[in-house]
């Protein structure tokens, strides 16, 4: 009785927060980001076909910035440094996957929560889940990516498929909802965070066909139509009056331009230069205004700083903007510095670094690259041969910017490298045999002969196109369609592990088992020390039912990455399907080490301490992830779940009801109900309708087989 009081209480205490609270304190903070959003699809920026009435609404309120530059083409990177105010040179975030950020680095939240801000994030995907360590400094952090799926999505979903876990806008404003309701009324920093024009392009309807002919101004203008209903949101609850608003792109997209169908490998201003608007609370402002001088991604946590009267992090690498805000003609001169890694960790190419001026950018690559940005702003005409002493003085600049800016550490946030504490934690399980600084992702940017000797990404923008559309068509399920376009980008470039990984899962998904293993082993030869190719076979084993065979493979990939929990949580997951649950609490209680608010790894420990009988533990752990999660439908799901076991009933069916407030479409949920209220002997309507509802949401289920039984039974 005790077990299920406390959690009962703890969802009327979520629900009371949201009618209480003092008047809100002066100024908030709201940042939100829009992943792969180029600045010129916006009418406000010269686009003659854009549907983006909301942002351009938004841009006539606030300072917009005509050339703002992000520092890598990526977003965990670009966000991190959005964050910290620092290059990715600094804080040691260089792509997606390998890196977690260094506890020793001071985030904008960790500022801002010290002074006394409630901090809260919504992210839309997975590059920005909380176990790569960005969620420094924020009270709440949801990326529960699933949490507002219908049930055709989460049953489609498994790990063999490609694509970033995401949710649409329409569902982060949801959350954000949520957050506001619970904290709207305390002086707070909210980031929030679109996903949209990521690929794949799949706009819902009207957009899809509105915009038919450009998928990519589809995804723009539904993102633009949920920006207006947050703006609303803000503006219904009082708080556009004393809410500094910044909205910045965090990297663009290539959309063909260079070759590039995507972006992360090249660092043209189509991946590059981003959005920026702000917003402050102060009629003295330039609202309107455009700033020309070129400004950086890093110079916007100092910025808010700033105009908060807070004094920037003492590691920040940017320059408050503050002074543009008042007066967009102010004498501005800042030089940026930009990497593309993804090609060298991903294919095997050369890595890319730039230095851009208000009038020039300079790549240095295996073939260096000198544009004037200001007469030539789509960088068609290479400058390189012609100017070789203009090219020469940028050339000094980037390395002397470099020199200025890295951190001496090169591997702080890689996720081969150990602290201490985690060391002596891993190594008590086993671990730590193999990686660490071997990995190519604390390798030092090469020099210029070995750089001279590397492959030019630039030449190679037919085999990236392969590997792109191989992978589109993996995700649409056209599998035979992707095998060959992905063997077809292989004979032109045998060595290149991302077209052996592509190979590799679509093989699998094809039930090719042994062809992906050898296309496995193929990628491991190339890059040995890469945890990806152990990460995919074990879950390939786990599909499989290979447990004892997945846990040899999560093994060797938390040993190459120890410091990402995912791998960690992954060992744990095979260790549970063999019923060896002691040593699943064990490696679920590691990654929660690494990742304090992985909501996977807090709900799996709690159904690990149900199944050994540690039920006081099981419901501690089921309480955190409610606290972490309130409205998540698997969250309250599973707890339904653990007091069904308990044979709790009448507390079970209110949190089965519970979730079906926030998912009604939840199968599992529904037949469950209809059958606890069937058991009670009442309501036989709703047990009627939940049992139809459960058969038409998922017909062949054996969900749907259960449903019928009760409707079979019903009087």
């Amino acid at each position: 009785m005790t077990i299920h009081r406390t959690l009962h209480l703890s969802i009327i205490g979520c629900l009371l927060l949201a009618g209480c609270g003092a008047a809100p304190s002066p100024t908030n903070l709201v940042i939100l980001s829009l992943d792969t959003t180029r600045a010129d699809r916006f009418g406000s920026y010269g686009y003659s076909s854009a549907h983006t009435p909301n942002f351009d609404r938004f841009s006539a309120g606030s300072v917009r910035f005509e050339n703002a530059i992000t520092a890598a083409p990526i977003t965990l990177p670009a966000h991190t440094s959005i964050m910290t105010g620092t290059y990715p040179v600094f804080h040691g975030v260089h792509d997606n996957d390998g890196y977690v950020l260094d506890d020793g680095i001071t985030t904008l939240a960790e500022i801002l929560a010290s002074e006394g801000f409630v901090t809260g994030a919504v992210l839309a995907a997975f590059p920005l889940d909380s176990q790569f360590n960005l969620d420094q400094g924020f009270a709440s952090y949801d990326d529960d990516f699933q949490s507002d799926w219908t049930t055709a999505e989460n049953r489609a979903r498994t790990p063999l498929s490609f694509g970033f876990l995401e949710r649409k806008s329409d569902r982060v404003n949801m959350a954000v909802e949520r957050w506001l309701d619970t904290n709207a009324s305390e002086q707070f920093f909210l980031w929030v965070h679109y996903f949209d024009p990521h690929q794949p392009y799949n706009a819902p309807p009207p957009y899809d066909t509105q915009f038919s002919e450009s998928p990519y101004d589809a995804e723009m203008a539904f993102m633009d139509e949920n920006f207006g209903h947050l703006m609303e949101m803000l503006s219904s609850r009082g708080l556009m009056e004393n809410t500094i608003i910044v909205v910045v792109g965090d990297h663009g997209e290539g959309l063909g331009q260079h070759g590039e169908p995507t972006h992360a490998s090249y660092l043209y201003d189509t991946t590059m230069r981003v959005p920026l608007w702000i917003a402050v609370p102060d009629d003295e402002f330039a609202a309107g205004s455009a700033v020309m001088s070129q400004v950086r991604t890093i110079d916007i946590a100092p910025t808010v700083l700033d105009a908060l009267g807070l004094a920037a992090g003492p590691e920040m690498q940017g320059n408050s903007l503050v002074p543009l805000l008042y007066n967009p003609n102010h004498q501005w001169n800042r030089d940026a510095l930009l990497e593309a890694n993804f090609s060298w960790y991903h294919y095997g190419w050369a890595p890319l670094r730039a230095l851009r001026s208000d009038r020039w950018k300079y790549v240095l690559g295996p073939q260096p690259e000198l544009y004037d940005v200001s007469d030539d702003p789509e960088e068609m005409v290479n400058l390189i041969e012609r100017l070789p002493e203009e090219a020469a003085v940028l050339n000094q600049r980037l390395n002397a910017l470099v020199e200025a800016t890295a951190a001496r550490d090169l591997g702080r946030s890689a996720a081969t490298v150990v602290d201490a504490d985690t060391r002596l934690k891993l190594e008590a399980l086993g671990y730590l045999g193999g990686g660490g600084d071997a990995s190519i992702r604390v390798a030092p940017f090469p020099g210029p002969d070995e750089l001279a000797d590397m492959v030019n990404p630039m030449d190679q923008w037919l085999v990236m196109t392969f590997a792109n559309f191989a992978s589109e068509m993996a995700r649409m399920q056209r599998i035979d369609e992707a095998i060959s376009i992905a063997r077809e980008g292989l004979a032109m470039d045998p060595g290149n592990h991302r077209l052996r990984m592509v190979l590799a899962r679509v093989y699998a998904m094809r039930g090719l088992i042994d062809r992906s293993f050898e296309e496995l082993q193929a990628a491991r030869a190339l890059q040995p020390d890469d945890p990806e190719s152990y990460v995919l076979a074990g879950h390939i084993r786990m599909a499989q039912r290979e447990f004892q065979q997945a846990q040899d493979e999560f093994r060797q990939a938390v040993e190459r990455a120890p410091q990402v929990s995912a791998h960690v949580f992954n060992l744990g997951l095979a260790y549970a399907r063999t019923g060896d649950f002691e040593e699943a609490i064990s490696h679920f209680q590691a990654a929660l080490e690494l990742d304090p608010n992985s909501d996977n790894a807090i709900q799996e420990l709690a159904k690990s301490y149900s199944q050994v009988g540690r039920y006081e533990e099981a419901r501690e752990s089921f309480q955190r992830a409610l606290e972490l999660n309130p409205y998540s439908p698997s969250v309250l799901y599973n707890i339904a779940v653990f007091y069904r076991y308990l044979g709790e009933d009448d507390f079970s069916r209110r949190m089965f009801q519970a979730t079906l407030q926030v998912a009604p479409g939840h199968v599992a949920a529904a037949c469950q109900l209809a059958e606890l209220l069937h058991a009670d002997g009442a309501h036989p309507e709703e047990v009627q309708s939940l049992a139809e509802r459960t058969i038409e949401l998922a017909p062949d289920s054996p969900w749907a087989e259960r449903a019928q039984k009760l409707l079979d039974s019903q009087p």
